[in-house]
């Protein structure tokens, strides 16, 4: 999967479920890739996560951003 793929994955949950942040890295990692978020307001916390997923499937992907951030449906 490619960099440019997992950004709009990570965009596209970030909008569809309304979380006031915007990816700040993507960065190749041993077992898939670390994204770092930054908040969209100043003075709100920045949260990084090791984005880990067997498959390079969009919806596996989607689903590991969304436990990552401990977003639900």
């Amino acid at each position: 999967m490619e960099r440019s793929d997992v950004q709009r994955m990570a965009d596209s949950v970030l909008r569809d479920y309304g979380v006031p942040m915007k990816v700040a890295t993507i960065v190749p990692a041993d077992s898939g890739w670390t994204i770092g978020f930054a908040a969209k307001f100043t003075g709100a916390p920045a949260v990084e996560v090791l984005l880990r997923c067997d498959r390079n499937s969009a919806h596996h992907v989607r689903e590991s951003l969304k436990r990552s951030l401990q977003l639900t449906d």
